[in-house]
C-alpha cells in the first residue's frame, strides 16, 4: 500500500491511501453531531482524516455520502481524501440534527432515542433503535454563556433531583455534583462525571441570505418545453452566485415580515428596484410584464423551526442592527439573538416534502439547514400549459449557496445570495474572506498578538480567561462584537461554528482519537489554507493564526498549564471522573 507524509503534532504521520477492511472493523469509533451549518465540510474533514462515514441527517432520517475534499495547494501536500486518509485506525460519525441537540447531548451524554431533545436512531437501513454507543463530541453556532457553562459546572434542577427544573440547557436538566441523577427527568454533573467544559470555535461563518435566481417556470401547451425566468440582477456577481443588493433597512423590513410597518413581501416592491439601481428586477425576457407590475412574485421568508445556532447568528444581528442600537425600525421583533425565531413571526412548516399552513410575511419553518435550502430551491417544473412563480428567501450558512456548495456537494439547491452593506457602507458578499475580516479584531482569551499565552489578566471571575469556556466565543447576545462587526470589508452577519468537548474520556482510545484530529484539523493545510483549504473553499473561513495557537496550546498540549486538555480517566485532572 502506498504513502505519503503529512506533518501530525510534532512529528511525522503516515497518510495511508487506502484502507482495509479489517483496519476500519477493528477502527476507534468517535461519534457526535449537532450544528447542521458545518456538517457537510466536518464530514469532509472527519473523512480526510480517518476512514470514510456517510453524514446522518434528520428529519427525516437519511444517510448522505458527501463528495469527498481533494486538496490541490501549492502551501502543503495535495490530499485526494477520496482515496487518502491520515489514519486508518478511526472513523469519526456526524449527525446534522441542530446546534440545540449538539449542545443537549454533551450536557445529558444519553444518546438514546428517550432523551430529551437528543439524537435518536442513526441508521435509517436497520431495524430497530440504532443509537449512538456514546457522546464524545459536539457541534455548535450558538456559544455557550456563563449561564450555560455554570449549569454544566452546578446542575440545574432548583438544587435537587425531585424538583421541577424551570430553566433547562435545551430541555436538559442536569443535576448538582454529588445529587443522584434519575434519568431522563434529571442527568448526572457533566462536570462531576467528564470533567471541565471545553468549548473553541472551529470556524468562522458567514451567513447567507439565499433566494433562488428563478422566479418563474412556463412549460408550453404540448408539455414539451419549460422556460425558466430569472431576476435581473444588476450588480451580479461575476461567478452568476448572486448580488441581489440588500441594506439594513430592505432586511430588516424583510425579515420583520408582517411585524414590519410597510413590509416587503413581493419581489416587485419598488425599495428592492432601488437598490438593484432602478432596475426592476423582473427578467428583460418575461413575455408578461404586466404579471409582473400587477402581481410580482411573492416573496417568502423561511427559518428555522429547530433550536439553531444559524439562527443565533441571524437573530444577534437583527436585534443589534434593527431595533434602537440600530436603524430603530418599528415594531422590531428581534429583542435579543436566540437559536429560535420571535413566536410572533413564525408560520407554516416544511417537512422536506410539502410546505403547510404558509402565511405571507411569516418565516415558514425547516428542521435542518438542509430542508430549508430545499425550501428555497425552485426545483418544481409545472405541468403542460402551466405557470409556476417562487421566490422564497431565508438565512442559511454560505456553504449552501453558491460557488461553495459545488465543492461540498449540495449544489442540488442552485441557490445564490445577496450582497448587504455593512457598517463601511459597502456592499460586502457572504464569502470567507469577507467573514475572516469580520472576525479578524477578537483576539483568544490571556494571549499576546500572536496567540501565546499570558497569564496575566484573570484576576476575577468576569475577566477574559482561558479557563472560561464562555471568554473562547462570542456571546448570542446582541452586545457581541459579531452582531455587527466593523471592519471594513466585514460581512455583516458572522458567527463561529464551535466545538463541545469533555476533557475526561473513558474510552483512552477515544480520548485520543479526539485529541489528534483536532490537532490536525486547526495545524493542517488540508483545512486551514487560504484559498485552497476545506474551509475557505466551502464558502467559510480559517481561524487567525493566533486563535488555533491558542487553542493548541490550551486544549491539545496544555502549553499554558491550565490542566485543560482532552484527557483520558484516571490520568491528571480526570482521577476519579466516568469520562465520556
Amino acid at each position: 500500500m502506498s504513502k505519503m507524509k503529512l506533518m501530525l503534532l510534532s512529528g511525522a504521520c503516515a497518510l495511508a491511501v487506502g484502507a482495509t477492511t479489517g483496519a476500519q472493523a477493528a477502527a476507534t469509533k468517535v461519534y457526535g453531531g449537532g450544528s447542521s451549518l458545518i456538517s457537510v465540510y466536518m464530514v469532509q474533514a472527519f473523512n480526510c482524516y480517518g476512514n470514510p462515514q456517510q453524514l446522518i441527517i434528520r428529519s427525516p432520517l437519511s444517510l448522505k455520502t458527501i463528495n469527498p475534499f481533494n486538496y490541490t495547494g501549492t502551501k502543503g501536500t495535495p490530499q485526494d481524501c477520496a482515496s487518502e486518509h491520515v489514519v486508518t485506525n478511526a472513523s469519526l460519525f456526524y449527525d446534522s440534527a441542530s446546534s440545540g441537540v449538539g449542545i443537549a447531548g454533551i450536557f445529558s451524554h444519553d444518546p438514546s432515542s428517550t432523551a430529551p431533545n437528543g439524537y435518536g436512531d442513526i441508521d435509517p437501513n436497520t431495524g430497530g433503535e440504532q443509537d449512538m454507543p456514546a457522546i464524545s463530541f459536539g457541534m455548535s453556532d450558538a456559544g455557550l454563556s456563563s449561564t450555560d457553562v455554570g449549569f454544566y459546572n452546578n446542575g440545574n434542577d432548583d438544587q435537587g433531583p425531585t424538583n421541577t427544573c424551570t430553566v433547562k440547557e435545551q430541555n436538559v436538566c442536569v443535576v448538582a455534583p454529588g445529587e443522584t441523577a434519575h434519568p431522563p427527568t434529571t442527568y448526572p454533573n457533566p462536570a462531576q462525571s467528564y470533567g471541565a467544559l471545553v468549548q473553541f470555535p472551529v470556524s468562522v461563518d458567514p451567513i447567507a441570505f439565499a433566494y433562488d435566481p428563478t422566479y418563474k417556470k412556463v412549460t408550453s401547451a404540448d408539455g414539451t418545453t419549460t422556460t425558466s425566468y430569472h431576476f435581473n440582477i444588476k450588480f451580479a456577481h461575476a461567478d452568476g452566485s448572486g448580488g441581489l443588493r440588500l441594506d439594513k433597512t430592505a432586511y430588516c423590513t424583510i425579515f420583520n415580515g408582517i411585524a414590519a410597518g410597510n413590509p416587503i413581501t413581493n419581489w416587485n416592491d419598488s425599495r428592492l428596484k432601488a437598490l438593484n439601481g432602478g432596475t426592476s428586477l423582473m427578467d428583460p425576457t418575461d413575455p408578461d410584464p404586466s404579471d409582473w407590475n400587477n402581481n410580482g412574485v411573492t416573496l417568502q421568508i423561511a427559518g428555522r423551526g429547530d433550536s439553531s445556532g444559524t439562527t443565533s447568528i441571524f437573530t444577534r444581528h437583527l436585534a443589534r442592527v434593527c431595533g434602537t442600537t440600530g436603524i430603530n425600525l418599528p415594531n422590531n421583533q428581534y429583542a435579543d439573538g436566540a437559536t429560535t425565531l420571535p413566536v410572533s413571526l413564525q408560520g407554516g412548516t416544511f417537512d422536506g416534502t410539502n410546505a403547510t399552513g404558509v402565511v405571507v410575511g411569516k418565516f415558514t419553518l425547516a428542521t435542518g439547514s438542509g430542508n430549508l435550502a430545499k425550501y428555497v430551491a425552485f426545483t418544481a417544473i409545472p405541468g403542460a400549459g402551466q405557470t409556476l412563480k417562487q421566490g422564497n428567501m431565508a438565512y442559511i450558512g454560505a456553504d449552501f449557496v453558491a460557488p461553495a456548495n459545488e465543492i461540498n456537494g449540495t449544489n442540488a439547491f442552485n441557490l445564490n445570495s445577496a450582497d448587504l452593506k455593512n457598517e463601511s457602507n459597502k456592499w460586502v458578499a457572504a464569502t470567507g474572506a469577507n467573514a475572516a475580516s469580520a472576525f479578524g479584531s477578537i483576539a483568544p482569551p490571556q494571549s499576546n498578538a500572536n496567540g501565546k499565552y499570558d497569564g496575566s489578566g484573570c484576576a476575577n471571575a468576569s475577566a477574559h480567561c482561558r479557563a472560561h469556556p464562555y471568554d473562547w466565543v462570542e456571546p448570542v447576545s446582541k452586545t457581541s462584537l459579531l452582531a455587527a462587526p466593523t471592519g471594513k470589508t466585514a460581512y455583516p452577519v458572522v458567527g463561529t461554528t464551535n466545538v463541545l468537548l469533555y476533557t475526561c474520556y473513558h474510552n483512552a482510545k477515544v480520548a485520543s482519537t479526539v485529541k489528534k484530529f483536532f490537532t490536525w484539523y486547526i495545524k493542517n493545510d488540508v483545512v486551514q489554507e487560504v484559498p485552497d483549504g476545506l474551509l475557505t473553499k466551502n464558502g467559510l473561513a480559517s481561524l487567525p493564526t493566533s486563535w488555533r495557537t491558542a487553542i493548541n496550546e490550551t486544549f491539545l498540549t496544555n502549553g499554558s498549564g491550565l490542566n485543560l486538555t482532552i484527557d483520558k480517566s484516571g490520568a491528571g485532572v480526570c482521577t476519579g471522573v466516568n469520562g465520556g
